[in-house]
């Protein structure tokens, strides 16, 4: 007989006594952690002030417990009596019963774990969805939903799960893992008739005036970030490119700024860079433009004798 009937065998041809409390106990152990994890979450929401330590823990201290739980559960079926193989053969078993997707998933959890993939609170693009981890669970990891018809970095309202098994068969972009700023850029064309030199002093005069307060921990997490890596020096100061096209030359200025702010400066940017444009004279913000120099032909006009 196979090890796994050979267990079932044994279950129900124990003592009713033994049975019966084995079935009790598979009972009030997943009430037991239940309430165990509902006194630590409210030590946790207690005693831990910040908000994404706080989930982390939670949901940390939610698997624990769901593991632990079902690792007693098989304890108290599996009696010491019983020999090795049976054990070996309700492990297979399980393998079987369980499905590849379920596998490669809580594999996907291991992964996010024992790598520091991402946690919660992180912005992450994974699979052409973008949003702020909420909850990581063994199968399933669930984010607020960023862009999509919004068109920026700003919550849509939508709550998406995404299998954890996506990760092995997708890049992972962590915008807020190690570092926590972006570098983004704003391109303004001013024609060529524009005063250049000004027009780029006020660019970077705005971008310096926006970035200024965050510059210096921008600094010391990026000398950290480089220690570890190999990556290559560079500067968090705004700083100024210039491409000169056939219509207009293209002033792109180059700021860092807060991964989950960056609509928000953007537009005050903007709106500042307009305001301050209209006020100069010598600069004229380019735009596309079609001059009509002649018209073909009417070739069914009729000819003049």
């Amino acid at each position: 007989m196979p090890p796994f009937f050979e267990l079932i065998d044994s279950v129900f041809a124990t003592d009713s006594s033994v049975l019966f409390y084995s079935i009790i106990l598979s009972l009030l152990i997943p009430l037991g952690a239940w309430i165990i994890y509902q006194i630590l979450k409210r030590v946790i929401k207690r005693q831990i002030k910040d908000v994404t330590q706080r989930h982390s823990l939670r949901a940390l201290t939610r698997n624990f417990l769901f593991v632990t739980a079902i690792t007693m559960i098989i304890l108290v079926w599996l009696r010491p009596q019983q020999n090795l193989t049976v054990i070996i053969g309700l492990a297979v078993a399980g393998i079987i019963l369980a499905s590849q997707s379920a596998i490669s998933a809580f594999g996907g959890y291991l992964l996010i774990v024992s790598s520091n993939l991402f946690g919660i609170g992180d912005r992450i693009s994974i699979n052409n969805v973008i949003g702020d981890v909420m909850d990581i669970g063994f199968m399933r990891t669930t984010l607020m939903e960023v862009g999509q018809w919004v068109k920026a970095d700003q919550y849509t309202g939508r709550i998406v799960t995404i299998s954890n098994k996506t990760l092995f068969d997708n890049p992972v972009f962590n915008y807020t893992r190690h570092w926590g700023y972006l570098w983004d850029e704003i391109m303004i064309p001013v024609t060529y008739t524009s005063d250049w030199r000004r027009a780029s002093d006020i660019m970077s005069d705005l971008g310096n005036k926006y970035t200024a307060q965050l510059q210096e921990d921008a600094e010391a997490k990026l000398t950290k970030l480089i220690d570890r890596f190999p990556l290559k020096q560079t500067t968090v100061e705004p700083s100024i490119y210039f491409v000169m096209t056939d219509n207009w030359i293209e002033i792109t200025l180059r700021f860092v700024v807060d991964a989950q702010e960056r609509r928000k400066v953007k537009a005050q940017l903007y709106r500042e860079l307009l305001q301050q444009f209209e006020e100069e004279e010598n600069v004229t913000v380019a735009s596309a433009t079609f001059d009509i120099v002649g018209f073909p032909k009417n070739q069914d006009a009729p000819s003049q004798s």
